[in-house]
């Protein structure tokens, strides 16, 4: 009989947790995206992704990784890069974020993004003109889709005319 160890948690963002991209940063031929929990509940991170919107590159977090209440880890990439789990992970040796307006999207294990944060240390609001993205599987490959945008917004926009024919009939 073989002795299995606990199924890992893959969730998307619990109530109480709160994950933000603190900042992209280069040191020269280093970088690392830091990110915190400023929740009050414990976050685990298996199956999400950290994206650079730009180079479409891809850093998947392990499936027993928890990002606990006011807890900052920070992935690193570049020469020389860091690997001292859990608060320094290490995604690759080469460079991986553009100096030309890069984004770094944060998404949850279901493909929704979570946070945006763009080079260099400017934080990018999700609006009309921004569009939310999508992290998609279609079975061999990982790709970045634009989030559909709401219909809500569409039928209140429709609403809001049809109220302003009538009162303007009146």
């Amino acid at each position: 009989m073989s002795k299995r160890g606990p199924k890992p948690t893959r969730t998307g963002q619990l109530a109480g947790a709160r994950i933000k991209i603190v900042g992209v940063y280069n040191h020269g031929l280093r970088e690392h995206v830091a990110i915190e929990n400023q929740g009050t509940v414990a976050q685990p991170l298996g199956g999400w992704a950290l994206v650079s919107l730009r180079g479409k590159q891809f850093y998947f977090f392990h499936d027993n990784l928890i990002l606990w209440p006011g807890m900052k880890m920070s992935i690193h990439s570049g020469q020389d890069a860091l690997n001292n789990p859990p608060s320094h992970l290490f995604w690759t040796d080469e460079q991986m974020w553009s100096n030309h307006n890069d984004v770094a999207l944060l998404f949850d294990h279901g493909g929704l993004e979570i946070d945006r944060c763009a080079y260099s240390h400017k934080r990018i609001l999700s609006h009309d003109t921004q569009r939310r993205k999508r992290l998609h599987h279609d079975g061999e490959t990982w790709r970045l889709v634009d989030e559909p945008l709401r219909q809500t917004r569409k039928v209140f926009r429709q609403a809001k005319e049809v109220a302003g024919w009538r009162h303007a009939l009146r």
